[in-house]
């Protein structure tokens, strides 16, 4: 940004592109009797996810690492989570997905998030988004996650401009 000019917007992909389905979670806490947060918990708060989104592990390691947390809070076996964890970033926020797309007529636009190596048939095939977007950097293809510093510098480097151009 040697002219002190933003060049290029990034968006994350979970909770700002997409919103979390709460209900969806909410639902199955009150269903199965976990305490309030239980499924984000099982979800975020275990070393399979850190594994995962960094392209180390496997979603498919990962979730049934969930299932176990899960069934350890609740103290029993519940159904598999994999359903509810397809479908959890399902809606879109439209209004960012009009941000973007206001933007992208100005700046470079892209997607910078922690995820597993779904996100990019998400935004391509389900959403059908992802050409929005110049470039999709993923944590989990590019073997480091934020906050990470080094992948803030590798999305200005994808997308084309010094990271001091960049918004976040």
């Amino acid at each position: 940004m040697q002219d002190g000019r933003v060049r290029a917007v990034f968006f994350d992909f979970g909770g700002v592109i997409a919103r979390l389905d709460r209900e969806l979670l909410t639902d199955f806490e009150v269903r199965h009797g976990l305490p309030e947060g239980s499924f984000l918990k099982a979800l975020y708060t275990i070393p399979e996810w850190q594994a995962v989104e960094i392209g180390e592990g496997t979603e498919e390691e990962w979730v049934e690492a969930v299932n176990r947390k899960l069934h350890e809070l609740a103290g029993r076996p519940l159904p598999d989570v994999w359903q509810e964890r397809a479908v959890m970033w399902r809606t879109l926020d439209q209004d960012v997905v009009g941000l973007a797309r206001q933007l992208a007529v100005r700046y470079d636009v892209g997607v910078l998030s922690n995820a597993t190596p779904r996100l990019e048939s998400e935004l391509h095939d389900y959403h059908k988004i992802g050409g929005l977007f110049k470039v999709i950097v993923n944590s989990s293809r590019v073997g480091m996650a934020k906050p990470d510093t080094r992948i803030y510098r590798l999305a200005a480097e994808r997308i084309g401009v010094e990271p001091a151009a960049c918004v976040h």
